[in-house]
């Protein structure tokens, strides 16, 4: 029985160090240039199901992931790493590296979280805090409003809990998976941009007293 809870304490200790080790993580530098981003991430884990990926393509950069299926390869959603996409600094000023899968409709499928320097979640904050927050968004579509902490319009957003004593660190990594979703969302097609008209200005051929200003809008009182 000793050796039983011996052998559970060795395997707590072990998951807690693989957890920890993404603090200041030394990551290769091919995983920021190399055409083959997934001999260096672990793309699998944030794409399940897919069994082969392509090299990095577009501006910014995401890979295809595909399975395998009577002989036949099917794009089943892409992968790409958020710091090719956008450099949002967490608490600490450095990026939250973070690997991201999302599937052919836009949906989050896995998120990793490869390196960061959140000196906060060292000091009295499981980093499994952080893990836990990302996971959050499998499911989620990459187009829908997702807001840090109580929703004001629950009827249009989507609030997600915020880690306490580390909000800003959430509110970061909010716009890290919101953002980078989005941008390559448009550069595959998932969502389009609608198109406005051109804004036509209206001439006037008097000038317009004080009082007119008002009540048209074009000056207003902010307190």
């Amino acid at each position: 029985r000793l050796a039983g809870i011996l052998l559970l304490a060795l395997e707590i200790a072990a998951v807690s160090v693989a957890e920890a080790q993404t603090y200041e993580a030394p990551l290769p530098a091919e995983i920021f240039t190399d055409p083959d981003l997934c001999g260096h991430a672990p793309c699998p884990e944030v794409m399940p199901g897919a069994d082969s990926f392509s090299d990095r393509k577009g501006k910014p950069s995401y890979v295809d992931a595909y399975k395998t299926a009577a002989n036949e390869k099917k794009l089943v959603g892409y992968v790409f790493l958020s710091t090719d996409i956008v450099d949002i600094p967490g608490y600490s000023g450095k990026p939250i590296v973070t690997l991201i899968g999302m599937d052919t409709s836009g949906r989050i499928t896995g998120a990793k979280i490869l390196r960061h320097g959140e000196s906060v979640l060292k000091l009295g904050i499981p980093e499994e805090e952080l893990t836990r927050f990302i996971s959050h968004y499998v499911g989620k579509f990459v187009g829908e409003k997702i807001v840090v902490g109580q929703s004001h319009d629950p009827q249009g957003h989507i609030g997600l809990d915020a880690i306490t004593g580390a909000s800003v660190t959430t509110v970061a990594q909010n716009q890290v998976m919101l953002r980078s979703g989005i941008e390559i969302a448009r550069q595959v097609g998932i969502i389009t941009s609608a198109i406005r008209p051109q804004a036509v200005f209206t001439d006037i051929a008097d000038r317009l007293s004080w009082d007119e200003m008002v009540r048209e809008g074009s000056i207003q009182r902010l307190t």
